[in-house]
């Protein structure tokens, strides 16, 4: 699980600027499994985050839209459906 976590979060890292310094954090709150979604911000902004439901997800406030941010999301989207070895989210 944690491999998987990790992969992750170096997807949102290198996709929408989540930071480092939060990654033991988000290891920690992801691993129990009961965690729903996760705050990153990063380059989405206060909303910035990861969805866990009957999918792994990145989303983030409409009311913060950009084409950029629209950008980072479709990449992590697609290399975490990638991951999950299904077709983009």
């Amino acid at each position: 699980m944690s491999d998987y976590l990790n992969r992750v979060y170096d997807i949102l890292v290198e996709t929408c600027g989540a930071s480092e310094y939060w990654r033991d954090n988000f290891l920690q709150t992801m691993a129990d499994g009961d965690c729903r979604e996760y705050r990153f911000q990063g380059d989405l902004g206060f909303g910035g985050k990861l969805y866990r439901t009957d999918r792994v997800y990145v989303g983030y406030y409409p009311e913060d839209k950009t084409p950029e941010r629209d950008a980072m999301v479709a990449a992590a989207n697609e290399r975490i459906a990638a991951l999950n070895g299904k077709d983009s989210a």
